[in-house]
């Protein structure tokens, strides 16, 4: 027996001239499977839901788990005393002199009060590991 260059099971694999071949059918494959858009879903509006099963709630012994607790967060305005400076570093009048609308809403930021949201379940956000016990 004489030695073979390419073993048997290869030889009909890829025949000489054959990738043109495999890239047309592959083209043409997909060229012909169209792919239908997925259709767009629009969310929820929590608020409507909830008020259009307001009457239903009201009895339901679960109606917490649904709705927003009441008095979860309060906001406090710091008073000027607790300023991030002692005096303004943003220059009297700059607001109305900046061309720029990202510089006046600078300025308007920087001259304004503070304003803190304190949340009152705040313990319990974060990592499971640093929860309280």
């Amino acid at each position: 027996m004489a030695a073979e260059p390419t073993r048997r099971f290869t030889r009909n694999l890829l025949k000489p001239g054959s990738a043109a071949e495999i890239r047309h059918s592959a083209s043409h494959a997909v060229r012909n499977s169209t792919q239908e858009k997925p259709k767009l879903i629009d969310p929820l509006d929590y608020e409507a839901v909830i008020s259009e099963l307001e009457p239903e709630l009201k009895d339901d012994p679960l109606k917490d788990l649904l709705l927003f607790p009441e008095h979860d967060f309060t906001v406090s305005t710091l008073v000027s005393v607790c300023l991030r400076t002692l005096q303004s570093t943003v220059p009297g009048g700059a607001e109305e002199q900046a061309e720029c609308l990202l510089v006046r809403e600078a300025c308007r930021y920087y001259n304004s009060q503070l304003h803190v949201v304190e949340y009152k379940h705040q313990e319990y956000a974060g990592d499971y590991g640093m929860l309280s016990r």
